[in-house]
């Protein structure tokens, strides 16, 4: 391709990314999406596709109140858990733009037909209903593909942002290249780059700067083009990369899986609320001996989650019945009998809460582990998302190393530090990518620049990045 101009240069097409492409293209300027897949989407329609949303259309349906202040207190709870094992910097502000917008965010993909089923309790972390579990993840993608075919909207599938122009103290576009290795071009962006990149926890050689290395190395389940190249670039133009630490491990498995195992250690029992907060699953495995433990499912479930069991780090061990599956995983027949049989009459009964951990998490529609054959797969830590991310406006206006708005450079989703640091409430990687990512599509298509340095978050007082540079260069001038 020969180079392009354009008005908005989007990096990546995830839920941030396709928000921002259709707040742009909203504002009537011309929108260049850059995207290393086939499809938008992102993690997200590979994903369980829990969205948690603040003052939504469904909470009110459902005579449930909620408001700002308590999501800001749930936030600021899971941030002080967070800080026992996390350097982590705190973005209220932020998290307050996120819960002010998200009832919006959800009224606009309701009206392009996604639909939710159910909420997703999780007292512990959310204390109202306020986490909804989307039908098919995948109509967040048809519910944003009609902005892509606009004639102003031009998507390039199969390509990568390598690194940012400047000029005249901006960011000025990108320079592309083809997935398949062709040669690199320029998309030159009038206003404004936006990226939305995703994550960096597919890459572990980048994700060995933050982590030790046998965390670094360890397994990671979703798409293989969250490397981080979002992060690099900014970085680059002196992006404020905070949170970068913030890689929170889990017992690999998708929470749809969850929602209908249960797990078992090598006596064949339970030890845990299979969908507790992730850093107490995480603590609970690390009790058993070996490490060792499985989660087990009936035919029903591994026919209809067949894709999600085979993306597990290790493959699932079938057998016609649980007898059979005990001895293949090693652990006592009559125990595991047990351990199920005790599950299914709990299901059975109109209880809302497992007696034995607390869990309240149930099988849609209560359905039971009673159909062989059975299915046992290894838990596995590893990770699914990470948190850093770089220090923004709330116009989500990257900002420098330090305090300065670096102009023509917003980010979101992914590659935005200030909502994720209370990622672990559940619900907040997706939601937070489509509400803050239609935050910086529209002001990078109307050329929302602040001229202002952050305070709040760094407050140093410090010179921005650009009084530095020229700064030297004066002393350089005088000292020849």
């Amino acid at each position: 391709m020969t180079d392009l101009i354009t008005d908005v240069v989007v990096l990546g097409t995830g839920p941030a990314g396709m928000a921002a492409v259709s707040a742009a293209a909203a504002e009537g300027v011309e929108v260049v999406a850059v995207e290393p897949m086939q499809h938008i989407g992102g993690n997200a329609v590979w994903s369980t596709g829990y969205l948690a949303f603040v003052g939504s259309g469904m909470q009110a349906e459902q005579g449930i109140a909620d408001d700002v202040e308590t999501f800001v207190r749930d936030a600021r709870h899971m941030v002080d858990l967070a800080q026992d094992s996390f350097g982590i910097v705190w973005d209220e502000d932020i998290v307050r733009l996120f819960a002010a917008e998200s009832a919006e965010t959800y009224r606009i993909i309701t009206e392009r037909a996604v639909r939710f089923s159910r909420f997703i309790p999780r007292p512990r972390q959310h204390t109202v209903d306020r986490m909804a579990a989307i039908e098919d993840t995948w109509m967040l993608a048809r519910a944003f593909q009609p902005d892509f075919e606009q004639p102003t909207v031009t998507p390039l599938y199969g390509h990568l942002g390598r690194r940012l122009v400047t000029g005249e103290g901006r960011v000025t576009g990108v320079v592309v290249a083809p997935v398949d290795g062709g040669p690199e071009f320029t998309v030159t962006a009038r206003s404004a780059v936006v990226l939305a990149a995703g994550g960096y926890q597919s890459n572990p050689r980048l994700r060995l700067r933050y982590q030790p290395e046998f965390v670094a190395n360890g397994p990671y389940l979703g798409i293989d083009t969250c490397r981080g190249d979002g992060h690099l670039m900014g970085q680059a133009v002196g992006g404020d990369l905070v949170n970068m630490t913030f890689v929170p491990p889990l017992v690999i498995v998708s929470s749809s899986v969850v929602e209908d195992a249960i797990a078992v250690n090598a006596a064949g029992e339970r030890f845990h609320d299979e969908a507790g907060p992730y850093e107490e699953r995480v603590a609970r495995m690390h009790e058993q001996p070996q490490r060792r433990a499985h989660y087990v499912t009936d035919a029903v479930v591994a026919q209809e989650k067949a894709t999600l069991l085979s993306q597990m780090p290790e493959p699932s061990v079938v057998a016609d019945t649980l007898p059979e599956l005990a001895a293949l995983i090693g652990v006592p027949a009559a125990a595991l009998v047990a351990t199920v049989e005790r599950w299914n009459a709990f299901l059975a009964t109109d209880a809302t809460t497992d007696p034995d951990f607390g869990r309240v998490v149930l099988p849609p529609g209560r359905r039971r582990c009673a159909t062989g054959p059975f299915t046992a797969v290894p838990m596995v830590e590893g990770i699914n998302f990470c948190s850093g991310g770089f220090t923004t406006t709330t116009d989500m206006q990257v900002v420098d190393v330090f305090g300065g708005p670096i102009p023509g450079l917003f980010a979101a989703g992914d590659c935005a530090a200030g909502l994720n640091s209370v990622a672990d409430l559940g619900g907040i990687h997706i939601s937070g990518g489509l509400t803050l990512g239609r935050v910086a599509g529209r002001a990078a298509a109307r050329g929302v620049h602040s001229t202002e340095r952050r305070a709040g978050v760094q407050g140093h007082g410090l010179p921005s990045m650009l009084d530095t540079r020229i700064a030297l260069v004066h002393l350089q001038k005088t000292q020849s």
